[in-house]
């Protein structure tokens, strides 16, 4: 235990507490706006909550950027061609650049993972649903990481903290 309260300070079980609330929170409104695959705001929140309300901002623009022109392209190329492979490899070559374009830096990486998840999951709903679905999905993670991202640490983890540098036999 007491190495344990030597390695975890306040901010170190802050940033833990943000992530496992954030898991809950993203699966549960998720659920309540009946989002089909609402484990993407769940993993959307841990990718972008940061330690510092800063730090998740710009991780959140770059996300919701990159999901916004990966679903657009990947809605693109699933309803006029399908998912052939050809195609799926066009749509992100085509999306990289248009992130360049923009001057999005790194969005490329998470708006081709969009493209993939539209182009390559097999569903029965148009690919403007599926596209739509998505965005919504990692917008709600972003939003509940941007709240949480704000809340300070506060009393109770500094309780946390000094209870766990007590020795367990006083």
């Amino acid at each position: 235990m007491k190495i344990l309260a030597e390695s975890v300070n306040v901010e170190k079980l802050a940033q833990a507490l943000r992530i496992g609330v954030a898991g809950i929170l993203s699966i549960y409104l998720a659920g309540l706006f009946e989002l089909p695959q609402g484990y993407w705001a769940a993993i959307s929140a841990f990718v972008v909550l940061g330690s510092d309300v800063k730090t998740t901002v710009r991780a959140s623009g770059e996300r919701l950027m990159g999901t916004a022109i990966g679903a657009l392209t990947g809605a693109v190329f699933a309803y006029f061609w399908g998912s052939h492979l050809l195609w799926f490899g066009v749509a992100a070559t085509l999306t990289v650049l248009l992130c360049e374009l923009l001057g999005l830096g790194q969005s490329y990486r998470l708006a081709c993972v969009t493209v993939a998840i539209i182009m390559l999951i097999n569903s029965t709903a148009p690919p403007w649903n599926t596209a739509l679905n998505r965005f919504l999905e990692v917008a709600l993670g972003i939003v509940i990481a941007l709240i949480l991202s704000a809340v300070p640490p506060g009393r109770a983890l500094e309780t946390v903290r000094t209870d766990l540098r007590r020795p367990v036999h006083e």
